[in-house]
């Protein structure tokens, strides 16, 4: 019987070690499983932070766009008020008396030093003939403008009508006082 006993002792020491075996690997799988639903949690976790701050950054991308889209249309919107201001303020002066009128033409005129041809505004042919000097000025055919003149010589060309005289030497002067009048509130 000593060697069924041997037998029974062998079978019971390999049971014994499969056992143990089984239990150190269902420790092993068991580790394994809780690290990977720890890494599993982890990354869910690290990817629901990323998409919260993409979404922040969507947000606030789109924020500014719509603050930018807002800022032009209202800056465009500005500018167009200026420009109609400015278009009103060339009618106001073309529709004053010739009285009026006459000595910012007499200044215009003055401040030319050469002889040329005086292209008037349809409007002001009359009195442009009335104030310039013959001898300095000759004619030319009326233009349309608002009010005023173009003179050109062979060496120097001045513009001199309503429009031009409001859009680069009035505007650039008091654009910005203008502006201060127009958009500040009260």
């Amino acid at each position: 019987m000593a060697l069924a006993d041997i037998l029974v002792a062998i079978s019971s020491h390999a049971d014994q070690r499969i056992a143990e075996a089984r239990t150190v690997h269902q420790k092993h799988l068991t580790q394994l499983r809780e690290a990977s639903e720890r890494a599993i949690a982890g990354k869910k976790q690290s990817i629901a932070q990323q998409k919260e701050q993409r979404k922040n950054q969507l947000k606030a991308k789109a924020e500014n766009h719509a603050a930018m889209v807002k800022r032009n249309a209202l800056l465009r919107k500005k500018r167009e008020l200026l420009d109609s201001t400015y278009a009103a303020v060339t009618e106001k002066l073309s529709a004053l008396p010739p009285n009026t009128v006459e000595p910012l033409l007499r200044a215009c005129l003055k401040s030319i030093r050469g002889k040329g041809i005086i292209h008037p505004a349809r409007k002001h042919a009359d009195l442009l003939k009335r104030l310039a000097d013959s001898a300095q000025f000759s004619m030319g055919e009326p233009i349309d403008a608002a009010g005023g003149f173009l003179f050109s010589s062979l060496k120097q060309e001045q513009d001199c009508t309503f429009e031009h005289l409001i859009s680069e030497v009035l505007r650039p002067q008091t654009e910005l006082e203008v502006s201060r009048s127009l958009f500040t509130a009260a």
